[in-house]
């Protein structure tokens, strides 16, 4: 069966597809009333082994587009969600700053019952009370019930009780089923979302299942595909699904060029995700979605709201700023043809690295004199040159993402100058190179398909799930041999969600000194000892510290991965760098003449010298004055600083 890769942007819908060894591509303009008619219109006849980044899940909560929600928790802890941690976000604000509502307060509910934290049950759940609150719940015209109770990861008796009732009229969350662990708080979060976004996900897999033709997979946001059942009960591991195949895919040609410290630059029309790779693509379970604390494995990415769209204005200040807010799709940049708004695309328009006889996606041609008045209008505000604003608001744009990169690498004790800066997306092989070079970052990759590169990722990537399971013991010989039973149990239930194939699994135990509030992954072997020595030595290297304090295993972790049949990278002929097009840009404040040639004419060993620019249907590469550029043979461009 063909295989396709598909990853939905706020501006473009990215396709990918592999038959009979073959790898082809497609570019079409997003959808955001309903992402699947750009999916489905690009899938086109035939059936298809479809792999899906989507973010109807993220889309549907920014936009409050949710189901209505009932939260039920237990007796005495109806406020769960809005006293939250109280941390406050911004130290210095008079006016504290808020997670937004996942579920308003007269949609909180209790329920008479108590377990305790080691699963005895100190007062029993009526179903009498359970069903009457159903009644309830009806009448206010609820579609979906979270089910939050206290300790239910130590004993979920009574939330599969409610779950039992609740399920004949609604769409149920149990959160001893999302996130079997302690922290009411994030359990509640994360079970809350989960529930709100149920109702919404099915009907987009309804659609989807039902026109698509074949078999449907959904990109998950740990960096792998699951099946649609599992979707349909876990759509909150799809929160941030798209932007993983561009890691994914990052750390996968990393090893066809034998490049295992990668930082990843995914620029695209709205937003700019970036992520370390170490050696394997980095996992965090202590992400936020506006200050919401989201304990699901995600890949580890810092995202900014710098893209090709976003919009450049003046603040009250006379600043000149850019994002986080997007022109999108529609109607997208001012050269778009389509809006006045004056975005980065638009500011690299009138940098003339981009031009209109060089079609982008979809074969959209630009006009550029909407950018140059679009421009010319926040010139005019900030009493400025056209050019000189033009590379202000690019100069804002690189300031926006290195700050991204220095989350990622220095702020972890990682040098920059020790990773390749691999750059992908629309608008990544625009700003790449200056980038690497105000971050003294050696070297950049731009991959091959370089603009659909998030949706090749989905056909780079395997099937995956992870587990959880609450443990708080203290470490000893005894409690390592009952973690060994436990990730057991676990394993037997990832194999009831992977029936086929054989499953790689990867053991890991969240551990501490007690006392402590956060925990430290430690994969896990059956040696009490090792595993003391492990921790201490991640405790020293990212705490400079050790304590003489007992240790405890707080979580155990299981990831459960199904291997599936990967294309490989086609290598291309050798040929030389011939030019299609001459014309000026401006650099460094003054015009330059710049040589301007096609991706597709370019071979294995081509070389460049800077300034030029390769357009292809993936995206625009800029190699600036001092830079040179070099071909690889798997049409990979390497750009460095020239040595002269």
């Amino acid at each position: 069966m063909k295989r396709a890769g598909v990853d939905t942007g706020g501006t473009f819908t990215d396709f990918v597809f592999f038959e009979e060894g073959t790898l082809r591509t497609a570019k079409l303009l997003s959808t955001p009333e309903n992402p699947a008619l750009a999916v489905l219109k690009g899938l086109g006849e035939g059936a298809y082994f479809l792999i899906h980044g989507t973010t109807v899940a993220t889309n549907a909560f920014l936009e409050e587009k949710t189901a209505r929600t009932a939260l039920i928790t237990t007796e005495g802890f109806k406020n769960l969600l809005q006293i939250g941690r109280q941390t406050r976000v911004n130290l210095f604000s008079r006016v504290p700053l808020k997670p937004p509502e996942i579920i308003p307060e007269e949609l909180c509910f209790v329920l008479r019952e108590r377990v305790l934290y080691d699963g005895k049950v100190d007062i029993p759940l009526s179903r009498e009370d359970v069903e009457r609150l159903a009644r309830t719940l009806e009448e206010r015209g609820v579609e979906a019930v979270a089910v939050v109770f206290l300790h239910s990861y130590a004993n979920p008796s009574h939330e599969r009780l409610a779950g039992d009732v609740f399920s004949r009229k609604f769409k149920v969350s149990l959160s001893h089923q999302v996130l079997n662990e302690h922290r009411e708080y994030e359990r509640a979060v994360a079970t809350a979302l989960n529930a709100s976004l149920l109702p919404v996900m099915e009907d987009y897999l309804d659609l989807l299942e039902k026109n698509a033709r074949g078999e449907v997979y959904i990109m998950n946001s740990s960096g792998g595909f699951m099946t649609t059942e599992i979707t349909r009960r876990m759509p909150v591991l799809t929160l941030l699904s798209g932007p993983a195949g561009g890691v994914i895919a990052s750390h996968a040609v990393g090893k066809f060029l034998s490049l295992d410290r990668i930082i990843t630059l995914d620029m695209g029309g709205t937003s700019t995700d970036v992520s370390l790779i170490k050696g394997g693509i980095s996992i965090t379970r202590s992400s936020s979605l506006f200050h919401l604390p989201l304990r699901i494995p995600m890949v580890d990415i810092q995202t900014v709201g710098t893209g090709g769209g976003s919009i450049a204005w003046v603040d009250d200040g006379g600043a000149l700023r850019v994002g986080p807010e997007s022109a999108g799709a529609d109607p997208g940049p001012a050269c778009y043809g389509r809006s006045e708004l004056p975005t980065l695309t638009d500011a690299l328009v009138v940098l003339g690295r981009i031009r209109e006889e060089f079609p982008l996606g979809e074969g959209l041609r630009i006009k550029p004199e909407r950018s140059f008045e679009a421009v010319g209008r926040i010139a005019k505000k900030i009493s400025s040159d056209l050019y000189r604003t033009a590379e202000g608001i690019l100069e804002v744009s690189l300031s926006n993402t290195e700050r991204a990169v220095k989350l990622v690498s220095l702020e972890r004790g990682e040098d920059p100058g020790e990773f390749t800066l691999m750059a992908f997306g629309g608008a990544g092989g625009l700003v790449a190179a200056e980038l690497a070079h105000r971050l003294s970052i050696p070297r950049v990759v731009i991959p091959p398909l370089q603009g659909v590169f998030s949706a090749l990722g989905m056909l780079l990537s395997d099937g995956v799930r992870e587990y959880s399971s609450s443990f708080l013991r203290q470490l000893s010989p005894e409690t390592v041999e009952e973690a060994g039973k436990r990730f057991g149990q676990m394993e037997r239930e990832a194999k009831k969600d992977f029936p086929e194939g054989a499953l790689i699994f990867e053991r890991v135990c969240e551990m501490r000194y007690r006392g402590q509030g956060y925990e430290i992954s430690v994969p896990f072997v059956n040696s009490a000892e090792s595993l003391l020595n492990s921790f201490n030595q991640l405790h020293m290297k990212l705490y400079y510290h050790t304590q003489d304090r007992p240790v405890e295993i707080v979580n155990l972790r299981l990831r459960a991965v199904l291997p599936a049949r990967k294309p490989e990278l086609p290598q291309i002929p050798s040929r030389r760098a011939e030019p299609v097009f001459e014309a000026d840009i401006y650099h460094g404040g003054r015009k330059m003449n710049c040589l301007f040639y096609r991706g597709q004419d370019l071979g294995n060993g081509s070389f460049l010298r800077g300034p030029s620019v390769i357009t292809s249907s993936h995206g625009t590469v800029y190699i600036p004055p001092g830079f040179v550029a070099k071909v690889g043979i798997y049409g990979e461009i390497w750009i460095e600083v020239e040595n002269v």
